[in-house]
């Protein structure tokens, strides 16, 4: 099953409803599978927040989330949001939406989580800040919906004390801890497990989808330097998010080296390569039509004679022993008709 790609759009969108648009077109033209947004609600939100204004610009109403859902559906992308209230996450219920995230920070809001357990089909759970028990009893609350998706994070967004400490920064690529991902299959074998990620670029994630990964999850924006630029210099400020973000290029870029890591892999079953099989066809047929036993020799010779389109070397199972084999044959040169006839 092909890796779900989700596409965060989050506050990168800098409260532009063009801008958003734009973004959700060019995170289906990248091949995301969903494109995710966040729902803010003001009500829950100090006024004595440094972020209060950002937040109010950047807040997602009715109307907006109306709009966001027919864009998505117009570019045949789904559309994914994270409601941080009751209030916000009625909305989604309202619009017939019945899919959502459960975003790090309200894991432990078990009221919220209640409700989502009682209108929604699909509910994917962020684990950040979470201790493994915790993880356990969001999940055993979450007893109704269809599917639920499990997704390893770590929550190092710049923000706050964070921010203040350590300066505008992605996460540290050490601090990931992908090897998380392997406890939550152990923990939860029923489960989808995924993982969202906070690093900078797109090693960690394409590193996630190697190791078993079923949904990925990385922020983008259309363009980085400025709004880091900007809160530097103490400019128009701009959010946060986009120092842990990707642009498109590179959000296509990692889409595309996912789906190269699902060909890698392959199935789950225990299979030979198309090329071992033309090995073992060779070997078995001159051992039927010859009665001989051969041993160490010169297989390029033999196929470049023939014309056989063979990998170089291969490492088989031969005579009870493990080892390189190179299929020899006496006089090859006088005998290469008699091979072709016992090939084909």
């Amino acid at each position: 099953m092909a890796v779900q790609v989700i596409a965060e759009v989050g506050e990168c969108f800098n409260g532009s409803m063009e801008r958003a648009q734009r973004m959700i077109r060019e995170a289906a033209q990248a091949g995301c599978d969903v494109v995710k947004f966040q729902i803010l609600d003001m009500a829950e939100v100090s006024t004595e927040d440094p972020e209060y204004e950002w937040f109010c610009k950047i807040e997602l109403d009715k109307e907006k989330i109306k709009l966001l859902k027919k864009w998505a559906a117009d570019e045949h992308i789904d559309i994914l949001f994270t409601p941080v209230s009751l209030k916000t996450t009625s909305f989604l219920v309202e619009e017939g939406i019945h899919t959502v995230k459960i975003a790090s920070s309200f894991i432990r809001k078990k009221e919220l989580i209640e409700y989502i357990n009682d209108h929604f089909e699909r509910v994917y759970v962020s684990t950040g800040m979470a201790d493994l028990e915790e993880v356990r009893q969001t999940i055993h609350l979450l007893k109704k919906p269809k599917e639920v998706i499990i997704l390893h994070c770590i929550s190092e967004y710049p923000t706050g004390p964070l921010l203040e400490q350590r300066g505008l920064k992605a996460l540290d690529e050490q601090d990931a801890h992908l090897n998380m991902i392997k406890i939550l299959k152990q923990e939860f074998p029923a489960f989808k497990i995924g993982y969202s990620d906070h690093t900078d670029g797109i090693f960690a994630p394409v590193i996630a989808a190697a190791m078993g990964a079923e949904v990925l999850e990385k922020h983008f924006t259309l363009e980085r330097q400025t709004p880091i630029c900007n809160y530097i210099q103490k400019k128009e400020y701009m959010g946060t998010d986009h120092v842990l973000s990707v642009e498109a290029d590179d959000l296509k870029k990692m889409v595309e080296l996912i789906r190269r890591v699902e060909v890698c892999q392959g199935n789950s079953k225990w299979e030979r390569s198309r090329g071992e099989y033309k090995y073992i066809v060779f070997d078995t047929k001159l051992k039927q039509e010859t009665g001989q036993v051969f041993g160490i020799g010169d297989l390029g010779h033999v196929i470049d004679c023939m014309g056989l389109e063979l990998p170089n070397s291969v490492w088989v199972a031969h005579h009870h022993r493990c080892a390189p084999i190179y299929y020899g044959y006496e006089n090859a040169d006088k005998s290469i008709n008699e091979l072709r006839e016992i090939i084909v």
